[in-house]
């Protein structure tokens, strides 16, 4: 892919939900799905006096905890697996950050999450029901510190014109 077709996509198409891959403690783990990744700030508005057509929205210091819930499907696994999955206790922070890295249709990776001060909060286990033949998933709650998103595209693009010397903003 040259450097032109990076910066200029003239038929973008949409990232698929299903590709990602997770590495937790640099070691890829399987999951089926990911919930809660969002980048937000919590804003107080204030109204100045005489003013009277808007107000000013203020950045709020953090108040409320922010969480990711990772599910995958229960089953046997291998000793590494079985052993990795045991940092996954209750009130154990995770040591390094977990990347989430998403991937287009060909598999190039076009957006990665980095996942500051994990901690596990919360695991539990769907519902056991013998009248239904559903795979038995696990859930693993995490609460974190921060959270931040790269697009690919938009550093590639970024590093190549920097490289050129260019200043856009």
């Amino acid at each position: 892919m040259s450097i032109g077709s990076t910066l200029l996509n003239l038929r973008p198409e949409p990232v698929p939900g299903y590709k990602f891959q997770v590495f937790i403690n640099n070691i890829r783990m399987g999951f089926s799905k990911v919930t809660n990744i969002e980048e937000s700030i919590e804003t107080e508005p204030l109204q100045e006096g005489g003013v009277n057509d808007r107000v000013y929205s203020l950045r709020k210091p953090v108040s409320t905890e922010r969480s990711l819930v990772f599910e995958r499907g229960m089953g046997s696994r291998g000793l590494v697996m079985t052993m990795l999955t045991l940092r996954f206790t209750v009130g154990q922070r995770i040591p390094q950050d977990i990347l989430i890295l998403v991937c287009d249709r060909t598999g190039t990776i076009t957006h990665i999450y980095q996942v500051h001060g994990a901690v596990v909060k919360k695991c539990s286990v769907s519902d056991l029901d013998a009248m239904n033949s559903e795979v038995l998933i696990e859930r693993f709650e995490i609460a974190y510190e921060t959270l931040e998103s790269c697009p690919i595209a938009a550093g590639v693009a970024g590093g190549a014109l920097s490289a050129l010397g260019a200043d856009l903003f």
